[in-house]
């Protein structure tokens, strides 16, 4: 069958996907096991026969999609990925196709421009000046930004913390890495910190942790006490992490006091601002991020309040010579000396092969604009303080923090069990799509408002669904109805 007649069917159950998304006319997960999955969408017949195409190709996706999580439902409500915006995922589209792996300038000069336009445009949103576009300028003009696009936060979080150690022990590509490094990072630090401290020898127990106050953000004052602790154990500090923001509760760090003290101490800071770095598109909300100019590196994912579709994520830098060095590679068929006419990314990076991510990114931004995809992030804000004024008024729920971004947290009265007991029906059932998490030692339901279709009203359904569930497996704390 012709290309186009099976790229259509795949549009037309797309379109209906969304559209069924959108109103809620489907439930928002249909989780079901993995055999019985394997078994419905008859894989093993097609692996051996094939003959995915036209009518069959088309009973495929209708079957297909009853088994996606629909992230622009209204009752998603679980994790920091994207609602993809329609003409992201078209971007995606032509990048997939074109497959031009743009890690090398040759292998794909207009997804490379694209990219260091897009690493630019991201630059001047932090503060920091952006790459000159020509050659000679790039040579003349020493100090400026630099930045590459990643799949993922967990790659750019391990890539800034790889030039970091190279920046301080410049011998460690020849020599390996001394056992006398650290990393003071706070308790409320994504995991990814974790596993990149396991993979470049580093280990788990050179992370310094810094104390944080009742919200999970760094204490300022605490900062030193956490130098000291390295310093006396005969560690160097080859990175001081912040948050913009945390992963469980969304709150950020003071990130004008932390530079200002890595500054003193000449310390790289590294500001993992995967989910809320997005926030310095809004003229609301950029105050959040105070002082992040002052940091060496940010990581910020595009996949996530960006509307970006996955992966995506930018590791940006203040001074590009810092990522340029930081990564020492030999291939002969790759870097030998030629006529300089566009910009190889692939120095930047621990991959090899690279996608043309800033495709994605760039059809996603230029369909609405920056002001479109500002109000969004505000809505999405503006949301989660909403709910938060909602839920401290029940007598029956508590929230641990007053919400800085779009991550809300609550639960209901009584124990962890209970939370994850709630949590595991809700899933179940395919009602409503949320995650829990740990803080200050309890567990609570955790909501992350990214779908632009979510409003109060959904909330309301949810927390009156919650109040039958927790009537079902007894202890129910008695509570008045909602309006």
């Amino acid at each position: 069958m012709p290309f186009t007649t099976d790229a259509n069917i795949i549009t037309q159950a797309l379109d209906k996907f969304r559209s069924d998304s959108n109103t809620a006319k489907s439930p928002v997960l249909n989780q079901v096991a993995i055999d019985e999955i394997i078994q419905s969408l008859d894989l093993a017949s097609y692996i051996q026969h094939g003959g995915l195409t036209d009518g069959k190709l088309a009973e495929f996706m209708n079957n297909y999609l009853t088994y996606a999580l629909r992230l622009h439902h209204p009752a998603y409500l679980g994790h920091q990925c994207a609602a993809t915006h329609e003409a992201g995922s078209l971007g995606a589209f032509v990048d997939a196709f074109t497959n031009n792996v743009m890690a090398v300038y040759e292998m794909g000069p207009g997804a490379a421009s694209i990219e260091y336009f897009m690493v630019n445009w991201l630059l001047e949103k932090v503060g920091w000046l952006p790459a000159p576009v020509k050659q000679s300028e790039r040579y003349e003009k020493r100090s400026f930004g630099g930045g590459v696009l990643v799949n993922g936060g967990s790659i750019a979080n391990l890539t800034a913390l790889i030039i970091a150690r190279s920046k301080l022990v410049p011998e460690v590509w020849e020599e390996g890495s001394p056992s006398n490094l650290s990393i003071l990072a706070p308790s409320e630090s994504h995991y990814s910190i974790q596993k990149a401290a396991g993979f470049m020898g580093i280990g788990k127990n050179a992370i310094y942790t810094i104390d944080v106050d009742q919200n999970g953000a760094i204490i300022p004052k605490a900062l030193q006490a956490a130098l000291d602790r390295s310093k006396n154990d005969g560690k160097r500090p080859i990175a001081l992490i912040a948050n913009a923001c945390s992963t469980a509760v969304g709150i950020y760090d003071p990130l004008d006091e932390i530079g200002a003290f890595c500054q003193e101490n000449n310390i790289w800071l590294h500001v993992d601002g995967a989910h809320g770095a997005s926030a310095l598109l809004s003229s609301k909300h950029k105050h959040l991020l105070k002082g992040v100019e002052k940091a060496d590196s940010l990581t910020w994912d595009a996949h996530k309040l960006l509307r970006t579709p996955s992966l995506c994520a930018a590791l940006l830098v203040r001074d590009h010579s810092d990522l340029d060095s930081g990564i020492h590679q030999e291939a002969s068929y790759l870097f030998h000396d030629k006529e300089p006419i566009g910009f190889d990314f692939i120095q930047r990076t621990i991959e090899c092969t690279k996608s043309g991510l800033g495709v994605k990114l760039f059809f996603t931004i230029a369909a609405e604009g920056e002001e479109k995809i500002a109000a969004y992030i505000d809505g999405r804000y503006a949301l989660a303080k909403e709910v938060y004024h909602f839920v401290i008024e029940q007598s029956d729920l508590e929230c641990p923090v007053a919400p800085e971004s779009n991550i809300l947290c609550f639960r209901v009265q009584g124990s962890d069990e209970k939370q994850m007991r709630i949590w595991d029906k809700l899933m179940t059932e395919g009602s409503f799509h949320l995650s829990t998490t740990m803080f200050m030692g309890k567990r609570f339901l955790r909501l992350v408002f990214m779908s632009p279709h979510t409003t109060i009203t959904d909330i309301q359904r949810l927390i009156n669904r919650i109040r039958e569930i927790n009537k079902e497996i007894g202890n129910a704390v008695e509570s008045p109805g909602l309006s």
